[in-house]
């Protein structure tokens, strides 16, 4: 019978002073190997939910040179044919490689990229913007960004993706175990180090991402300034009340230097970021005010008693 199955081939490696024998303790290597496992297995559902499972296999013998494992991720692609023949579908090697540079095992940048980057803070927004996504960080005075494609955004979004990613990285813990990469043909291209772990640990106690909107030109009636606990304010959205955490950082310093100043009642136009996350108790909604745009005079003083 003839093998309908896709393949990319890459390799991982571990490296540091404990791995100079060119051996590594099973009990770390194995949770790491079947941790990537369930990392590829995880990031397909996300990524391209249709599409056939994918598996990891070793290949070869353990290679020296601190300690490298040769690995082939497979997909069968039968279904994939009869997507393709019967409508429009990608490749499975197409998925593979993406699933794979999604993540930021090869070619660098992916999910793995922005990990790094958040460095265990919470991105202000996350925009999905036809093939690209792109992470918003809120700093004092600024707003970071960072663009990734599409894949490497729903990767993030996944809570079981970002806690596989942290098993993978989990033997750099250990004292001299000071770098895990990955590439292909002997050539790394994604490096992580020791100092970046608690970034992946961070990432994946983070609570797992059902959705997050933005809003444009929401008003949103004021109940109460609170000028402490990340400028926490209470809103009326006309329907409900609730806090938001108000993340514009030109209006929260307007509002610090005196020239804005509130009444009851008042009114602002904002972007409004509403994210749904999933978390031990069940769902959580959280709201961002990302920009304010306008601040209005009360609409009429008694909607709010």
């Amino acid at each position: 019978m003839t093998d309908m199955s896709a393949s990319v081939h890459f390799s991982i490696k571990y490296d540091g002073p404990a791995l100079v024998t060119h051996q590594m303790d099973v009990r770390e290597l194995a949770p790491a190997l079947i941790g990537l496992s369930e990392l590829l297995e995880h990031a397909n559902k996300a990524a391209f939910p249709d599409a056939a499972p994918v598996r990891i296999n070793v290949q070869g013998t353990f290679k020296g040179g601190s300690f490298g494992v040769d690995l082939i991720a497979v997909q069968n692609i039968g279904q994939q044919i009869m997507s393709m023949l019967s409508g429009p579908g990608a490749t499975s090697a197409a998925n593979l490689f993406g699933i794979l540079s999604g993540l930021g095992l090869l070619g660098g940048g992916g999910l793995i990229g922005v990990i790094r980057w958040l460095r265990g803070r919470k991105p202000t927004a996350i925009r999905l913007e036809g093939d690209s996504a792109v992470f918003e960080l809120q700093m004092t005075e600024s707003v970071e960004t960072m663009e990734v494609d599409l894949v490497a955004g729903r990767l993030y979004q996944s809570k079981v993706v970002r806690q596989a990613l942290a098993k993978v990285v989990k033997p750099l813990e250990r004292d001299g175990i000071d770098v895990f990469a990955s590439g292909r043909e002997g050539v790394a291209e994604t490096v992580i180090t020791k100092e970046d772990v608690p970034s992946f640990e961070q990432a994946a106690a983070d609570a797992e991402i059902v959705s997050d909107t933005l809003s444009a030109g929401v008003l949103l009636q004021l109940e109460s300034p609170v000028f402490k606990d990340k400028n926490k304010w209470r809103f009326n959205d006309g329907a409900t009340s609730f806090f938001a955490e108000l993340a514009d950082p030109e209006f929260v310093r307007a509002v610090e230097l005196g020239e804005e100043r509130f009444g009851k009642g008042d009114v602002l136009v904002v972007d409004l970021r509403r994210v749904q996350s999933i978390v031990d108790a069940g769902l959580r909604l959280e709201y961002v005010v990302v920009k304010v745009h306008e601040h209005r005079a009360p609409l009429q003083q008694s909607l709010i008693p």
